[in-house]
């Protein structure tokens, strides 16, 4: 059970670092906690969707790829600038 909880701590703190770079790299900082830990996670997914599906190399940390994470959250974070109309 305590192992489970820390990997989805390990995940959260991961998924909020990789939204916060992706804010900061689009120049789109102004966003809640919330939203930075949603904005990382669904980088950290399509990152690793992304990296695995055409098995491109990687800087693996403890299973997550993180520069695929990255480029997966910037994505992200430009289409929600534009969906919001705040590009």
């Amino acid at each position: 059970m305590s192992g489970q909880i820390l990997r989805i701590i390990y995940y959260l703190v991961v998924a909020f670092v990789i939204g916060t770079a992706a804010q900061y790299i689009t120049g789109y900082h102004k966003q809640r906690v919330f939203t930075t830990f949603v904005l990382g996670f669904i980088g950290v997914i399509a990152g690793d969707l992304i990296a695995s599906h055409f098995s491109l190399p990687d800087l693996y940390f403890f299973g997550i790829s993180i520069i695929w994470s990255i480029f997966g959250a910037v994505v992200f974070v430009l289409l929600f600038r534009i969906i919001r109309g705040q590009w």
